[in-house]
């Protein structure tokens, strides 16, 4: 006699595919909670800090001052880094937009003050000695970018500048 086997086997392949679909389901239930986990760091790269040197330009104005009269009036574009890690600013010539005879494009070097209203340093040429400037409004996005006022020094005495950084 023989015996049918048959609903055993059956009954096993029931059983198999049901744990079969029971793993997918909880597979399907954990992915969203992994993908949430994978995608979370994500937003920490929108903040990270700025690069630590930026190129900038700007436009470097000079004019006559009350105790300078005879001193010229010029325009030049400039070119520079700026850290803002230490606050260290460099600005080089690029091109005359009005050039006075005898007048050559000086570059700066200085540094912006912590509280960011006050840019100083040396003009970096012969003859020349320092230059002072004070923040007159704030422009553009990095700490330096605006309108700058002051003065500086050189053969031809204290001369009127207004830099404008973009």
């Amino acid at each position: 006699m023989r015996r049918n086997r048959k609903p055993a086997v059956q009954l096993t392949s029931l059983l198999d595919l049901l744990f079969v679909m029971i793993f997918i389901s909880l597979l399907q239930t954990k992915t969203p909670t992994v993908q949430a986990v994978v995608e979370a760091p994500a937003p920490t790269k929108t903040t990270e800090a700025p690069p630590p040197v930026l190129e900038v330009t700007a436009i470097f104005h000079f004019f006559p001052t009350a105790s300078n009269p005879q001193a010229a009036t010029g325009t030049y574009a400039m070119g520079g880094r700026y850290d803002t890690r230490s606050g260290d600013i460099q600005f080089g010539g690029i091109s005359w937009i009005q050039r006075p005879t005898g007048y050559d494009m000086v570059p700066l070097t200085g540094k912006l003050s912590s509280d960011e209203t006050s840019f100083t340093g040396r003009v970096d040429f012969p003859q020349c000695e320092i230059f002072t400037l004070r923040r007159t409004s704030r422009q553009g996005v990095t700490a330096i970018s605006g309108k700058w006022e002051g003065s500086y020094v050189c053969s031809q005495g204290e001369t009127g500048l207004l830099l404008t950084v973009q």
